[in-house]
């Protein structure tokens, strides 16, 4: 096979194995950082039809609850970004996941490697990422979330794997066709654990490099996961009965979640935009989130102990 047609099939193996991660359609910017080009894209997506309007993947619709979630994938960018190096030691080992039998350990591993992955491929490390693709292919199997991706959803991503813009609609449809397949199987806490194992690992690493890499622009990443664990509780709070290791695991974000209402937020209202012809409208207020590193500290205690009882 030429070189450059398999490195391309590596990076939409990798493509689509951070569209399961986002099972529970939780990929989301704020509205105010979106960039002209950002903003045609959506109105063209939801403009495609009335159907894509109401699923739009930006928003997640739970119990009647309408909330979003950022992508773990972008926390892994940010840290490439901010000039920190590649560091393997923080993922947690391929090794370990043979030891994941229980549907609740793999699913909320599935997230966890998932991540793990957008984190090694963002630093090129194709090596680590044979291993760990290799992780995520037989839990996707176990989990039976591989039946998702049809071959022309594949086709589809293959021809548009160096178009942005393209490849971002693919990404959203398919994000609705992985929800709907799990609701219509009646699997919704699998998504649910997914999301929360990604979730969890994601501010895993940011708060290990923090400890490493003292930085504000990190401390106010950090900051800015107050709303989504909110949501994320939101989310598991249903299953809170379905066994010992939910109630642990819900019972400690919401510990985790009264450390992060100690974080200041400021608030600065800006008319929003609306784009009635689409149903969009972009919201221009600004908030800005006051965190001490005294705080911090304690996030990332409580954290690493939802990291080590999650991976065990």
């Amino acid at each position: 096979m030429p070189e450059k047609n398999s490195k391309n099939r590596i990076r939409l193996i990798i493509v689509f194995l951070i569209i399961i991660v986002v099972t529970s359609l939780f990929y989301f910017r704020k509205p105010s950082d979106k960039t002209n080009d950002e903003v045609k894209l959506i109105e063209d997506l939801m403009a495609s039809s009335v159907k894509a309007e109401q699923e739009n993947s930006n928003i997640f619709h739970f119990n009647n609850i309408l909330f979003s979630l950022p992508s773990p994938y972008q926390i892994s960018l940010i840290l490439h970004e901010s000039g920190i190096s590649y560091n393997k030691e923080l993922l947690n080992p391929s090794r370990k996941a043979s030891d994941y039998v229980t549907n609740f350990s793999r699913a909320i591993n599935f997230g966890v490697y998932g991540v793990d992955l957008g984190y090694i491929n963002i630093y090129q490390q194709t090596q680590d990422a044979a291993s760990y693709f290799a992780v995520l292919k037989i839990l996707s199997l176990d989990l039976g979330i591989h039946k998702v991706l049809n071959q022309n959803i594949v086709s589809r991503a293959e021809a548009n794997i160096d178009n942005r813009d393209s490849l971002m609609v693919i990404v959203s449809e398919t994000y609705r066709n992985i929800d709907k397949y799990l609701k219509n199987n009646k699997r919704e806490e699998t998504g649910a654990l997914i999301l929360a194992g990604g979730w969890i690992e994601s501010v895993y690493v940011l708060t290990q490099e923090m400890k490493n890499n003292p930085h504000p622009e990190l401390m106010q990443r950090i900051a800015e996961q107050k709303r989504p664990l909110e949501n994320l509780i939101k989310l598991l709070i249903p299953y809170s009965e379905d066994s010992e290791s939910y109630k642990y695991l819900i019972e400690n974000l919401i510990q985790l979640a009264y450390t992060f209402d100690e974080i200041i937020e400021e608030y600065e209202y800006i008319p929003s935009k609306d784009f009635p012809k689409n149903k969009l409208t972009i919201v221009n207020s600004k908030s800005k989130l006051i965190i001490t590193p005294k705080l911090t500290s304690v996030i990332t205690e409580k954290i690493e102990k939802l990291h080590t009882f999650v991976t065990q």
